[in-house]
């Protein structure tokens, strides 16, 4: 039996590395590389869905084109026909036909502040009626008309859902009565005359004459206002020059009150008069113009009342 002596059967280290052979196409025949059939049939249906989606488009254009074509033919026969004002009157009517089902109709009127003003002179201004559609009325204009009425100074017109309108008024106040060239009008605080009263309705109030005396008249209450005794006491006010009051009292006593510091001389007028009776005797007027003095007239004829003397720093 033969052996090999320093050989091992698992030893193989020096044995050459097993090759790979390398594939060569055969010369005069093309490769051909196949691609799969899932991507084939992917890009086909990307270029059939990009294809309609440009017919859908184009189709789209088309349609709208087309029916604007048609409307505006529709809209020119009914308008060269005299059809548009009848439409337009129908869908109107519709309209107006569900509010009223809905229940926005005037059904009630409430009127608050009025006194003087007669109810039915503010229906008239107001103009609505039983029925009228709510989204109908205008109220800015209904407070406009009311405000044109005599005794009403300012006035609100709101309404209230779904079916009431509310008429509020504020009406004037009269505080005097003013005579111009012979002419008797009733006015307020501010002057402004309230036409179409009787002023012998008014016979109370204080008569007010001369130029400027009814744009004056709130500075006159509110002089008189500071002698609460004298100023019921006060008949007529006569605005001289437009600068100052001459007051006739009840018993035709005329006092003769300065341009400037008229407060201060009704107050020193009423002084005397509690201490020295000056208003009950018998003199036609007192003038108090004078800072340092008051000159008392007498009637024709008349005696004198006492000797002069100093009364408060002041000549009698």
């Amino acid at each position: 039996m033969r052996s090999v002596v320093g050989a091992s059967m698992d030893d193989d280290d020096d044995l050459p590395p097993p090759t790979k052979r390398k594939r060569t196409p055969s010369k005069g025949k093309p490769r051909v590389i196949r691609q799969k059939r899932g991507r084939r049939d992917a890009g086909y249906m990307s270029r059939w869905l990009e294809s309609a989606r440009g017919a859908a488009r184009w189709t789209l254009v088309w349609g709208l084109a087309i029916g604007m074509f048609f409307m505006v033919t529709v809209f020119a026969g009914l308008l060269s026909g005299g059809h548009v004002s009848a439409a337009l009157a129908g869908l109107q009517g519709a309209g107006e036909g569900a509010m009223a089902g809905a229940g926005f109709t005037v059904q009630a009127v409430t009127l608050e502040g009025r006194s003087e003003t007669a109810q039915r002179e503010i229906g008239q201004m107001l103009g609505i009626k039983r029925g009228d559609l709510m989204f109908y009325v205008d109220v800015d204009e209904a407070r406009a008309r009311i405000e044109a009425l005599p005794w009403v100074k300012s006035a609100e017109v709101r309404r209230v859902w779904p079916d009431r309108i509310v008429v509020r008024i504020v009406e004037r106040t009269p505080v005097a009565v003013w005579q111009k060239d012979g002419a008797k009008t009733v006015i307020d605080i501010d002057g402004h005359p309230i036409s179409g009263e009787d002023p012998a309705r008014f016979a109370s109030l204080p008569l007010v004459v001369g130029r400027g005396a009814e744009s004056a008249v709130a500075s006159l209450l509110k002089l008189v206002a500071t002698q609460p005794n004298l100023k019921s006491r006060v008949k007529i006010a006569v605005r001289v020059g437009e600068r100052r009051w001459d007051l006739q009292l009840d018993n035709a006593v005329e006092v003769r009150l300065p341009e400037e510091g008229a407060e201060a001389a009704l107050a020193e007028l009423v002084r005397l008069d509690r201490e020295q009776n000056v208003l009950s005797r018998d003199i036609k007027a007192i003038d108090l113009r004078y800072p340092d003095r008051f000159i008392v007239k007498l009637p024709p004829g008349s005696p004198l009342i006492t000797p002069a003397r100093s009364v408060g720093g002041r000549e009698t």
